[in-house]
């Protein structure tokens, strides 16, 4: 199993940014992980409006949403299938400004079944990534 990790980088009055990191899977008879890859990044406006999907992603791996602030040190460690969905969500609304479609894809994907998230996580993983997601919006924000 892949492993995901959120970061809370601190800001200036009380503010923070989330960073969603991913650990690659260990080779076989490699003795170290390569390094953790960026999935995404989420300043505060975006995290107002998607907290119920971080908050519910962080009561599921036995976090309290309570210590979601600027003073947290360590990360949140998240199993693959909670990486999975918020990597797709911090990728699908990173461009987006509308509220309302934020929203709305926020809540189509915390509904989505593993399945259907593994296949799009993959889609928009992939070489022709930036194409998956546009078309993931696309089907997400009606």
């Amino acid at each position: 199993m892949q492993e995901f990790q959120l970061r809370i980088v601190p800001l200036k009055d009380n503010h923070f940014i989330i960073q969603l990191y991913q650990w690659d899977y260990k080779k076989a008879g490699e003795k170290k992980r390569l390094s953790p890859q960026k999935v995404g990044v989420l300043k505060m406006n975006k995290i107002i409006l998607v907290r119920d999907a971080i908050y519910q992603t962080l009561k599921d791996n036995k976090y309290d949403p309570k210590t979601l602030n600027n003073k947290r040190k360590s990360n949140y460690i998240l199993t693959e299938s909670s990486g999975i969905n918020l990597a797709i969500l911090f990728k699908t609304i990173q461009p987006l400004r509308k509220e309302e479609k934020i929203i709305s894809i926020m809540n189509s994907i915390m509904a989505m079944s593993h399945e259907e998230a593994y296949y799009w996580f993959a889609k928009i993983s992939g070489d022709r990534g930036n194409l998956a997601l546009r078309a993931l919006r696309i089907l997400l924000a009606d």
